[in-house]
């Protein structure tokens, strides 16, 4: 998206002490060349080129599959305008990207305006500018080459029209004025799904670009295997709280609406008297006092189908909204209809171009419960499950408070509950997700998301969001909320990236499972509890048959059943060891609370992550025994079919925190006193590794190139220690 975050709400611990560091005497310098030439840490060799070289990706059942074989996608945003880089940029970019096993690129908002924020032509949300479209058509060009696919996302979710685009929408100016100095009017939040007209130039928008031929590829967009999804709009649901809107806005939503709306009632209730019986006498005209002043009748097609996330909580309609229920249950059902009818609109459209990838419907969550799952559904009906989540950053309201919290703390918290939004037979991807700048334990999103979202839960797609990058690390921090690049972040995806696209971690079968029926939803019964704790673009879900502890355990999913089914609640007890959350596989174990950490033993990788300060972590084969208070250890074989056992050298990477130069928080932690300069400096890691076999360890540089400096070692036994190495990345030999 995005704007400052905040993450007050989510359940996680403060680590006080260690965020604010009295200083940063020893941490080193980091300052990679950012060279995306041979090194020990590159994955260039792991991408198969050029991308779709066996046709497409293609879904089936709960996986998403190529040439025969489930395949993972690890990937990065690119927003606005930085989709259409010039050519000197692309490259770098497909150069730079496949070294960090980043196999997959989300271009979002491309289509959000014109100039900085897109490639639209000047007058229609539509059509596009010819010189963006080129350069877009040649960083496409460029990733397909590299092995990288594509997921198109074409704008923020708010269509942007134009003066041309009257054609489609009649009607635009009620929502603002062409004026001559503005030649884009936004139509408002949850507006596409109530309107075909406002549906017709959203669905043009992509038919434009998937019929438009690549001169780079040769092929349309359409045809070419490198785009693996398409999104049909971001953020958006007409069951959020933004629903209301576009009718207060619009006379002409409000008759086509009311109309629709009262046609349904009449269908299920017959007549006036009928409804009246059925939704009692208080319900009619309750909403006055909200902006609907215009009296309601069912026969004069004035009755409109309001409601939020608020009102549908079972406490409200159990409570302070029982005098209206049925017409609140009512309204949800006309909702997810008339969402759902535009999901099935818009997929017919882009079919008939050709196009036979992937498609999801949206990634935004509605409320809980009943709102809740009834959008998960028409999500569901499209294909692909996708989300968005964040954690930590800055607080809202309060300039320069942070929420430097860790997601460690508590298992199933922060960004990884998102997984409770799984469902049983379909991929599952988060398009949006990344610790906020300041938090600084932004290293274990991508080891609690590679580890037990992409293992353990069998997840298959991840697009940590940023808005663009220059083909490089960040040379200081804080200059987006949102930053893969930043050291602490990108640093550890040659482990990271590595466990993933191996399918190191084992996948559990579904062993906690959400009984959902859709009818009961309208009817106001689900058979369990759901809560959500909304920040802005964080969130926290839990449950209270199969609580967020239980996805570091076992695969948690939502299966929707073709008849009611009470939901069984899921037993933690049996995985509860020495006081460690062990997964159903053996392979993760998770260490709660203040001092979190987990650790993961695979034949493939071992890592230590967490606040694990003077563990022996005995794995398999391998011992690590951390001495910083806080890292990411991790222990890989280099080779796509490589194992430990197998393996001539191991690679071996350690990260901690990061800061710019003169970086400061207040004593707490919690406040971010000084956002500093460049140069960024990496925390030293210390830890003492035992790995028979190996008789040296090589020292890598800041881009994973041999230094020519080795660290001595005694029977497999050596010590790391980053203020003396002054590097994070090592080969084990």
């Amino acid at each position: 998206m995005k704007r400052p975050v905040h993450s007050g709400c989510l359940i996680a611990l403060l680590v006080s002490a260690v965020a604010a560091g009295a200083d940063t005497g020893g941490w080193f310098v980091f300052a990679p060349a950012n060279d995306a030439g041979p090194s020990a840490i590159g994955m260039e060799d792991w991408l198969e080129k050029p991308a779709g070289k066996h046709g497409r990706i293609v879904r089936q059942d709960d996986k998403l599959i190529y040439n025969g074989q489930p395949i993972k996608l690890w990937g990065v945003n690119l927003c606005y305008g930085t989709c259409a880089p010039d050519k000197a940029l692309a490259d770098k970019r497909a150069a730079f990207y496949p070294k960090f096993g980043i196999n997959t690129v989300r271009l979002h908002k491309f289509a959000d305006g014109s100039g900085w924020s897109g490639i639209q032509s000047k007058d229609s949300a539509a059509g596009y500018d010819a010189a963006g479209l080129e350069r877009m058509d040649y960083q496409v060009a460029k990733f397909k080459q590299a092995g990288i696919y594509v997921n198109l996302s074409a704008h923020f979710g708010t269509i942007k029209a134009g003066p041309s685009d009257k054609r489609d929408i009649p009607f635009i100016e009620e929502f603002g004025k062409f004026d001559g100095k503005q030649n884009r009017i936004a139509v408002p939040h949850s507006a596409i799904f109530y309107s075909p007209e406002i549906q017709a130039l959203h669905i043009r928008q992509m038919v434009n670009l998937l019929q438009h031929q690549n001169p780079h590829t040769g092929l349309t967009y359409a045809a070419d295997p490198v785009i693996a999804v398409i999104e049909i709009v971001n953020e958006q649901s007409i069951l959020f709280f933004t629903s209301t809107a576009p009718l207060k806005a619009s006379a002409t939503l409000r008759r086509q609406v009311g109309a629709q709306f009262c046609a349904w009632l009449k269908k299920k209730y017959g007549s006036p008297d009928g409804l009246a019986k059925a939704w009692g006498n208080r319900a009619l005209d309750s909403f006055n006092g909200e902006g609907f002043p215009e009296a309601e009748s069912l026969d004069k097609g004035t009755i409109l189908p309001l409601g939020n996330p608020w009102y549908w909580e079972p406490e409200q309609l159990a409570g302070a909204q029982a005098y209206r229920k049925q017409r609140l249950l009512d309204s949800l059902q006309f909702l997810s209809e008339l969402q759902a009818e535009f999901y099935a609109r818009y997929i017919k459209a882009v079919r008939a171009t050709g196009y036979t990838g992937e498609l999801l419907g949206s990634n935004w969550q509605a409320g809980r419960a009943f709102s809740h799952f009834a959008n998960l559904h028409t999500d569901y009906e499209v294909g692909t499950i996708d989300r968005h989540n964040y954690f930590g950053g800055g607080k809202k309201g309060d300039k320069g408070a942070v929420n430097n919290a860790s997601m460690l703390a508590r298992a199933g918290s922060g960004s990884f509950s998102s997984g409770l939004q799984q469902v049983a037979d379909r991929p599952f991807m988060l398009s949006e997700w990344i610790h906020c700048f300041p938090n600084e334990w932004g290293v274990e999103g991508p080891a609690i998301i590679g580890a037990y979202g992409f293992g353990l839960q069998g997840w298959d797609v991840s697009y940590m969001f940023q808005n663009g990058d220059s083909a490089g690390f960040s040379r200081a921090l804080g200059g987006t909320t949102w930053d893969v690049m930043a050291p602490q972040i990108l640093g550890v995806f040659p482990a990271v990236a590595r466990q993933v696209l191996r399918g190191d971690v084992k996948e559990t079968a579904p062993l906690a499972i959400r009984n959902v029926h859709v009818p009961s939803l309208f009817a106001g019964k689900i058979g369990f509890d759901d809560k959500i704790k909304q920040g802005y673009d964080d969130k926290e879900l839990d449950s209270t048959k199969v609580p967020a502890r239980a996805l570091a355990v076992a695969r948690s999913v939502v299966a929707f059943t073709p008849t009611y089914q009470e939901t069984p609640a899921f037993d933690l007890r049996p995985f509860e060891k020495d006081g460690q959350l062990v997964s159903a596989t053996g392979q993760l174990r998770w260490h709660e609370g203040r001092e979190g950490f987990f650790t993961m033993d695979t034949d493939a990788t071992k890592a230590v992550v967490g606040f694990a300060n003077g563990q022996t972590c005995a794995l398999t084969g391998i011992t690590i025994k951390p001495e910083s208070r806080f890292a990411a250890i991790y222990v890989t074989a280099p080779g796509r079919n490589d194992t430990i056992a197998k393996a001539k050298a191991l690679l071996i990477v350690a990260i901690a925190r990061a800061r710019n130069t003169g970086m400061q928080f207040n004593e707490a932690g919690d406040r971010l006193l000084a956002k500093g300069n460049a140069p960024v400096l990496l925390e030293p890691v210390k830890a003492t590794l035992t790995i028979p076999g190996k008789s040296r360890v090589v020292l890598l540089d800041h881009d994973g190139k041999r230094t020519g400096k080795t660290l001595p070692t005694l029977n497999g036994t050596f010590t790391i220690d980053g203020a003396r190495d002054k590097t994070p990345y090592y080969l084990a030999e």
